[in-house]
């Protein structure tokens, strides 16, 4: 029952937040900005995050990184990353929205390009990949209601929670091969 109710009032919020900008696969040629969802509790995120903006500089495209970080820290323990650009555990409300005031520069900037290199399928992720405004969505998972344009996922081992960089190197692969 209670995750009937729940459903109900995810559904309402992505329609409520959500843009009707279509979407496709583009070139890089034609990308100036990207969002991405990069998760903190991935073994190599500060790794990841210098791939991503070393792609930026090397594209020419904008990049905005957003993170997520959903552990359960200590009294003394700080966040690894900005606390403007990162949704934590206590920023999602009863059916695990992200606060609108902390993610509303992802949702409401129209970018050319947003990946969610986010390996759960938790509504927070669910919710920014159908409500961004970006022109070519790439995803790790598939959701309910295709929201992206392209998913990638990667191999799952024992040691890594996943493999992001090597998705996110992917990516750039396939990024590179789409011509006009």
């Amino acid at each position: 029952m209670f995750e009937s109710i729940k459903k109900f009032f995810r559904r309402r919020a992505v329609r409520k937040y959500s843009k009707a900008v279509p979407t496709g696969i583009i070139p890089v040629s034609e990308i100036s900005s990207a969002n991405i969802v990069i998760d903190v509790e991935e073994a190599e995120w500060d790794v990841l995050k210098e791939e991503i903006l070393s792609w930026g500089r090397t594209a020419g495209v904008k990049v905005s990184i957003y993170f997520f970080d959903f552990r359960k820290l200590g009294k003394n323990e700080l966040l690894l990353t900005s606390i403007q650009t990162t949704v934590a555990r206590n920023d999602l409300n009863w059916i695990g929205m992200p606060s609108y005031e902390k993610v509303a520069r992802l949702i409401e900037d129209p970018c050319d390009l947003f990946i969610s290199l986010v390996d759960t399928t938790d509504f927070a992720v669910d919710f920014l990949s159908k409500c961004s405004a970006a022109k070519f969505k790439i995803g790790r998972k598939a959701y309910e209601g295709h929201c992206f344009d392209m998913v990638i996922s990667g191999k799952r081992n024992d040691v890594l929670r996943s493999g992001s960089c090597q998705v996110f190197s992917a990516i750039v692969e396939f990024l590179g091969k789409i011509a006009k």
